[in-house]
């Protein structure tokens, strides 16, 4: 396919369409910081009806309509098929490694972890983001408050010294609360962090959404790309690049 950038600012570029169709067709980069959607349309909730089901009692109300394009209810099983296509083709284009933000649930009482476990690439690490918060109090479980960040790692990945190390794998750094255009923003600081820690000089996201990801790497001058299937995000993730720096 030949690549038409949405978005284009000489330091973050943004390509509205299908990442599987994209990343094949992208430069090789340092790293990839992504937080693919969830797939929590089938989850129980909603009176029955799913974790999305319209009603205002529904505590996934904005997810009603999924991600747009994406209604992020598939069968399980396409939806790990999926996951771990998308995972192969980044590990085609990164030269250190991914950062897969994804999180551990529990539904009717078992716990379900990302993709059973199954990657199909090698798991260096799983570090713990403390988002000092969640939505599912219930007395079945404890509420779960945390995500994941798996990190897979290549033969090259490599911390930038030993105080990247010492910044041990339980990361609190709460929730983005200052983009309401989107049902799930990751804050900036997440990737910065996965940035910074690495030394990536260019990254990518797949699943850009607000582009967080890309204004994390603005903001220091990282060469980024992001790739998005909703028209609807792009725009919001050019605004916010628009912007002056964050200062993340």
């Amino acid at each position: 396919m030949s690549l038409t950038p949405f978005y284009d600012d000489g330091t973050c570029t943004i390509y509205h369409g299908d990442c599987l169709a994209v990343l094949p067709e992208i430069p090789t980069v340092d790293i990839a910081v992504t937080s693919p959607p969830y797939n929590m349309g089938l989850v129980p909730g909603g009176n029955g009806r799913g974790l999305y089901a319209p009603g205002a009692s529904t505590k996934g109300g904005r997810f009603r309509d999924g991600y747009g394009e994406h209604d992020d209810a598939m069968p399980a099983e396409d939806y790990d098929a999926w996951q771990r296509s998308v995972l192969a083709a980044l590990w085609e284009r990164v030269r250190l490694g991914i950062f897969y933000n994804h999180r551990p649930r529990v539904i009717h009482g078992r716990l379900q972890v990302p993709l059973g476990f199954d990657y199909g690439l090698p798991l260096r690490q799983i570090i713990t983001w403390d988002r000092g918060t969640g939505i599912d109090v219930n007395l079945r479980h404890f509420c779960t408050r945390a995500e994941w960040i798996m990190v897979f790692a290549t033969p090259e990945f490599a911390l930038v010294d030993h105080a990247a190390s010492g910044m041990g794998d339980v990361w609190r750094l709460g929730i983005e609360t200052g983009v309401p255009d989107h049902p799930a923003p990751f804050p900036a600081a997440l990737p910065g962090r996965c940035i910074d820690a690495t030394g990536a000089a260019s990254v990518v996201d797949p699943f850009m959404g607000s582009g967080s990801t890309l204004r994390a790497a603005k903001d220091r001058g990282v060469r980024a790309i992001g790739i998005e299937l909703s028209e609807r995000f792009c725009e919001l993730a050019a605004r916010r690049l628009a912007q002056e720096s964050l200062g993340l």
